[in-house]
């Protein structure tokens, strides 16, 4: 395709473009964060035991769902790619075989959070806790094959442009899980009161019913995702499969790799002392509703140089990628800048914290306004630019190196052979992405991830 048609698909409809498939995304990983905390808040007043254990249980879910996503973004990448190739058949069969794979990979877990009873004692020692948590895994077990398929037909969605019935969807489960566990936890409406494992019931009937309206819908509009039997054994395919796998077990295995990391910094954060702890706590829901915005900007440019890269618009491909650089740099220094400036009513909202953590806090804001920029870049680059091209053995490589080489080691020797303050420790997990902003702004610039993988 020529350099005119390139510049078209720069301009006219692409805001609005950018906006449908952006907002909708971030809305929704808002949504899912508070889905997270719903259960842990709600049983805030069965006790300490119950809000540790159920605590517990959400991070060992939230673990889960990172790794899903490994899966879910392979389907992700080649969908969109298909889409742009106008080649309906192959993305169906992308779609039935990261279901497939999904389902092989989740199925193990499923069956250890169903026997927690086994290893949760040896990763926690207090009994009441462990008992609770025993309780809620064995019942919500079956929620991580649900939530596998439903962020697989998530992806797919996305992939295609379709960011609004995966949002309705995910906002209809947080709505139920809240009912659901208002009456089951409580023992409202002539329901018993469950405690513990009605959070469990909430957890469990919101992703069936998710994932049910999410089918009557592909179904009863007739899409191409509503998938036969037909669909599932072609996806059986040896040749298909290899290659389906050659892209999603890079992705998968970095997204563990990210999860354990982060799990990492915020575990050694404990030794630093409980200033640093409660700052942390602070700081987790600031970043995450932060990021929510642009990881939507990085799929909607993974939604969109996928789809041109499948079309063979190579220089498409650039002048998108030249697009959401430039309009991710304005939109993290205005948010940021923005930040810096409501720093009073921030701190005003956790002014029943002493003088000394909200100080503690001024400061660690400072070093977030000031180093996000980096973070956000990697971000839109890896998620938005280099995997939509196919290029996911080479961010996994950078991931693991700079992680576990540099990061995570240099942070544990800080918190545990220094007294620096938590404002320096902070600062020291920027580490990591300023070591690999050269690498990947490196590879962008090589156009290796310039790839119609629709030919490949």
């Amino acid at each position: 395709m020529s350099n005119s048609g390139a510049t078209t698909a720069v301009s006219g409809s692409l805001w609005r473009r950018v906006l449908l498939l952006a907002l909708p995304v971030a809305v929704q990983m808002l949504l899912q964060s508070f889905l997270g905390m719903a259960d842990v808040i709600m049983v805030g007043g069965l006790g300490a035991e119950a809000v540790a254990a159920v605590g517990l249980a959400a991070k060992l879910h939230f673990l889960m769902l990172v790794t899903m996503m490994g899966v879910a973004t392979a389907c992700a990448i080649l969908v969109a790619q298909y889409c742009g190739a106008g080649n309906r058949v192959q993305g169906q069969r992308t779609l039935a075989m990261a279901l497939v794979v999904g389902t092989v990979f989740m199925l193990p877990f499923t069956l250890a959070f169903a026997l927690g009873g086994v290893w949760l004692p040896l990763i926690n020692p207090d009994v009441a806790v462990v008992q609770l948590a025993v309780t809620f895994l064995l019942i919500s077990a079956p929620v991580l094959l649900l939530t596998q398929w439903i962020t697989v037909y998530e992806a797919a969605l996305r992939a295609l442009g379709n960011t609004t019935v995966p949002l309705i969807m995910g906002a209809l489960a947080v709505a139920l899980n809240i009912g659901l566990n208002y009456v089951l936890i409580f023992g409202h409406f002539g329901f018993p009161a469950l405690g513990v494992a009605g959070a469990a019931w909430g957890t469990l009937l919101s992703r069936l019913v998710q994932l049910g309206v999410t089918l009557a819908w592909l179904y009863g509009v007739k899409h191409d995702f509503a998938l036969r039997a037909m669909d599932f054994i072609r996806a059986l395919a040896w040749a298909p499969l290899k290659r389906f796998l050659w892209f999603a077990l890079p992705l998968l295995i970095n997204h563990v790799i990210w999860a354990v990391g982060n799990a990492a910094y915020h575990v050694v954060s404990g030794f630093a002392g409980t200033d640093a702890l409660a700052v942390m706590g602070v700081m987790v829901p600031i970043e995450s509703s932060f990021f929510a915005l642009f990881v939507g900007l990085a799929n909607a440019a993974a939604v969109l140089v996928g789809q041109t890269l499948g079309r063979g618009d190579m220089p498409g491909a650039w002048q998108l990628y030249r697009f959401f650089n430039r309009l991710t740099l304005v939109l993290v220094f205005s948010f940021a800048g923005g930040l810096w400036l409501a720093k009073p009513w921030v701190l005003a909202v956790f002014a029943h914290v002493d003088a000394q953590t909200t100080a503690l806090l001024e400061q660690t804001l400072a070093v977030f306004c000031l180093g996000v920029w980096v973070k956000v870049l990697n971000m839109l680059r890896i998620l938005g630019i280099l995997r939509a091209g196919g290029d996911t053995h080479y961010c996994l490589v950078v991931d693991v190196i700079v992680m576990w080489v540099f990061g995570v080691p240099i942070y544990l020797a800080a918190v545990f052979w220094t007294d620096y303050s938590f404002v320096v420790l902070y600062a020291l997990t920027y580490i990591e992405d300023a070591l690999k902003w050269l690498p990947i702004r490196w590879r962008v610039g090589r156009g290796i991830w310039v790839k119609n993988l629709t030919q490949s």
